[in-house]
């Protein structure tokens, strides 16, 4: 069990809702009950990168909508598909970035706002595992994560990242509300 006056380093989850908003205001208020801690503010990414086949995709036994490759002598030939352009990698990259910018300035504003420091941190994964284990990582006392917006329904069959980081973080967890 932490004690309040062992508070040396505060993580929150932010992705941009209001329940991780009202916890990034949560972990600032702790931040100025608390000057000596630090606080870090952590965003997973979590963008769907759209994989495309480049190259010679009418290569003989390529089936390039399933993205294996068959046998030619027992199949009828391919169609052969539109060549994409490199250029729409680049739109995945940029559309990742944007979500990065958007993510950093949000907390980075709502840091200002309550006038507390506070450093920003891209995590890559599963959300409650990458929080978690970042948490583990930096020796996190405390880690605050905004109630989830899921429905009941959905809790049951996915769960929530907020009860996931609580039921296996290494350290206390606040669920801002």
């Amino acid at each position: 069990m932490i004690l309040m006056k062992d508070l040396k380093h505060i993580v929150v989850a932010f992705d941009g809702n209001e329940d991780s908003k009202r916890a990034v205001e949560y972990g600032a208020t702790l931040k100025k009950a608390f000057p000596e801690a630090k606080l870090t503010v952590v965003h997973v990414l979590n963008e769907k990168v759209e994989q495309r086949i480049i190259g010679n995709a009418s290569a003989p036994g390529f089936v390039p909508a399933a993205g294996f490759y068959v046998d030619p002598v027992q199949t009828h030939p391919v169609v052969e598909v539109e060549q994409t352009d490199h250029q729409e990698t680049n739109d995945t990259h940029s559309v990742v970035q944007n979500s990065v910018q958007n993510a950093e300035s949000n907390t980075l504003r709502l840091l200002s706002v309550c006038r507390v420091e506070g450093k920003f941190e891209i995590l890559e994964g599963h959300a409650p595992d990458s929080v978690c284990d970042y948490a583990a990582r930096t020796e996190a006392d405390l880690i605050v994560v905004g109630n989830s917006a899921k429905s009941g329904l959905e809790k049951f069959f996915l769960g929530s990242t907020s009860s996931s980081i609580a039921k296996n973080a290494p350290c206390s967890v606040f669920i801002a509300k």
